[in-house]
């Protein structure tokens, strides 16, 4: 069946997105906790030139992530101390001014999605794609829409009947955002958001119920 288009939003520089990777048919991505680790290592060494990274959540056949992409001048100025022997021909062209900044992120999404296909098809005598192509991107409207779905992705596991308690739910972002604990993600700005870490805890708990019938959601 056909991604509706409205998943399918275009990468703009310096705005939000949600993002959604699934896997093919009845697959998992995981089956081992190493699986998600290695999974989060990737991301980052991936995407972290690409984009600012706000939350994430990790199920079994399904990942999502809210982020910041970066500029288009920051994305160069990444890529240029880059060394230029290992640059993907995506990310020469960009700099060449051949391809767009939209072309530029899909093309590295596409990269750390492959790359960890390839690695767990490798672990697990699998051939095949593993992800859903094209994966799911969504644009945030505005503040309100942007808190819904950092506290959507969050609760995903509640919401699929894994885990009642969104303390007790392992891999999401909500306890290394609320710990002293560094971290990769963008902890200060998102708890800005809220209002500060107490704000963004109750925020949480009071809205986690609406995220069954959520309509910025995504399956």
């Amino acid at each position: 069946m056909p991604i509706n288009i409205k998943y399918l939003e275009s990468f703009q520089e310096s705005e939000f997105m949600h993002v959604l990777a699934k896997a093919v048919g009845n697959n998992v991505l995981f089956n081992t906790d190493d699986n998600k680790i290695y999974f989060l290592h990737q991301y980052f060494a991936y995407l972290s030139g690409y984009v600012d990274t706000y939350c994430y959540c990790l199920l079994d056949n399904h990942v999502h992530w809210l982020v910041k992409c970066k500029s288009e001048n920051e994305l160069m100025d990444f890529l240029r101390i880059q060394n230029i022997s290992q640059l993907k021909k995506h990310q020469r062209e960009f700099l060449e001014g051949n391809i767009s900044f939209e072309r530029a992120m899909e093309y590295q999404w596409k990269d750390f999605f492959i790359s960890y296909a390839l690695a767990f098809n490798k672990k697990n005598g699998r051939q095949g794609t593993l992800f859903v192509n094209p994966f799911r991107r969504i644009s945030i409207k505005d503040e309100n829409h942007l808190i819904q779905t950092i506290v959507y992705i969050h609760a995903n596991p509640i919401k699929h009947k894994l885990q009642s308690k969104i303390e007790d739910c392992k891999y999401t972002s909500y306890k290394s955002l609320i710990s002293d604990d560094i971290t990769r993600l963008c902890k200060e700005k998102i708890l800005e958001i809220f209002g500060g870490r107490e704000a963004f805890m109750d925020t949480h708990k009071s809205l986690i119920n609406y995220y069954y019938i959520n309509p910025y959601g995504m399956e």
